[in-house]
């Protein structure tokens, strides 16, 4: 057990792995109990190939009933391209508390979140995405992505615009670094997605393979946890939502013993 008197994560050294404009946040909720966080995006955002679609949609978001963000990033891409404040009328969907309180920094004052499921399949069953026949509706997500949401948009009859406002790239750092940072220290990974969990094991090679399958994981969703699972990780977290649920969860992990 933790002693008492100590925070609840002191002495442990935590990789968080998100793009680098989302890991402040929870860096410092794990900063602020006791640990020692090392930042290693495994993802890079950068602008769209093409941003001329964008461009149009921003133009025409009057025309539209409903705006779907993917992503904290899809947020921080569109909000950054905004020359005129957000339109009061337009409400805002999105898959998770972390992308519901970006938007909420942002002033969108019409956000519709799951509340539990956080996901496209949770966000499909909410009230405000039935009874969509002749809706106009834009998505603004990174270059490719799942299907299952635009295709179930589709089938419901609304006029869907799906639009890519950045692009994922891999992580600029290499093998070498990654294995440097294994040697002095990871009491636990925080993986926010699968291409982030590809990516790492990609990067590490056979080298860093066997090592990185014995790390500690922690991960959101039980997509990712899959992804992890298939990668040969040995150690995975199914954790709480949102950067608080992740603290949460990652600070009880710490605080039972371990047999």
């Amino acid at each position: 057990m933790t002693n008492s008197n100590e925070a609840p994560l002191q002495g442990r050294r935590l990789w968080v792995t998100r793009p680098a404009a989302q890991a402040a946040a929870l860096s410092g909720a794990l900063s602020a109990q006791g640990a020692e966080v090392l930042q290693l995006p495994l993802l890079d955002i950068a602008p769209p190939a093409d941003v001329a679609p964008l461009t149009v949609a921003l133009q025409q978001l009057a025309s539209f009933e409903l705006a779907i963000f993917i992503s904290p990033s899809a947020l921080d891409a569109v909000f950054a391209q905004l020359t005129a404040p957000w339109p009061a009328t337009l409400p805002v969907a999105v898959v998770g508390p972390g992308s519901a309180k970006r938007a909420a920094e942002l002033g969108v004052e019409q956000i519709i979140c799951p509340p539990q499921q956080f996901d496209s399949e949770g966000l499909l069953a909410m009230p405000e995405l039935q009874n969509l026949a002749s809706k106009r509706i834009v998505i603004f997500r990174g270059q490719g992505g799942r299907d299952l949401l635009p295709s179930a948009l589709t089938a419901a009859g609304a006029q869907l615009s799906l639009i890519s406002c950045y692009q994922r790239l891999p992580p600029a750092w290499n093998a070498s670094e990654l294995l440097t940072q294994l040697t002095r220290g990871c009491d636990g990974l925080i993986i926010s997605s699968s291409e982030a969990a590809q990516h790492l094991f990609h990067i590490g090679g056979e080298l860093a393979q066997h090592r990185l399958q014995s790390v500690q994981y922690f991960a959101p969703h039980p997509r990712i946890v899959a992804t992890l699972q298939a990668l040969g990780a040995q150690q995975i977290l199914l954790t709480d939502a949102g950067d608080a649920g992740i603290t949460r969860s990652i600070c009880q992990h710490f605080d039972r013993p371990h047999l």
